[in-house]
């Protein structure tokens, strides 16, 4: 067989098998995020490449797309996502690595998620507040 036909064959199947390959699952464990004015806050990242969100202080926190800031969101009565105006608790930066801080409890209730996974599922946009 020559070597162009072996190629074709290796890119055919690469492209095949990647076609069906999922999405995987977000690293989870506790992470600083950075909004867009420096100030950081603690959440936890949950979802998958196509529908990803942030766990904090047991909210739902996503990116306002009109100005860029993480805020933290509700799933309202309509079961839709509404972002609101509060922002996650800033990680205070005069306190010390060595002092001993409470971690928040980060983890949305089950239901939310739930909530979440539905809007997901209904949803053609992925990540976007409706």
């Amino acid at each position: 067989m020559s070597i162009k036909k072996l190629l074709v064959k290796v890119i055919g199947t690469l492209l095949l098998v990647n076609t069906f390959v999922v999405a995987g699952p977000a690293i989870s464990g506790v992470r600083t995020f950075t909004q867009p004015d420096g100030t950081q806050f603690e959440g936890i990242l949950k979802g998958d490449s196509s529908f990803h969100w942030i766990e904090s202080e047991g909210s739902i926190v996503i990116v306002n797309p009109e100005d860029k800031f993480y805020h933290k969101a509700i799933i309202n009565i309509e079961n839709k996502i509404t972002i609101t105006n509060e922002k996650p608790t800033i990680i205070q930066s005069n306190m010390s690595e060595s002092s001993a801080r409470i971690p928040l409890k980060h983890e949305v209730t089950d239901n939310k998620r739930k909530k979440l996974n539905q809007l997901y599922k209904n949803s053609k946009t992925g990540n976007h507040p409706q």
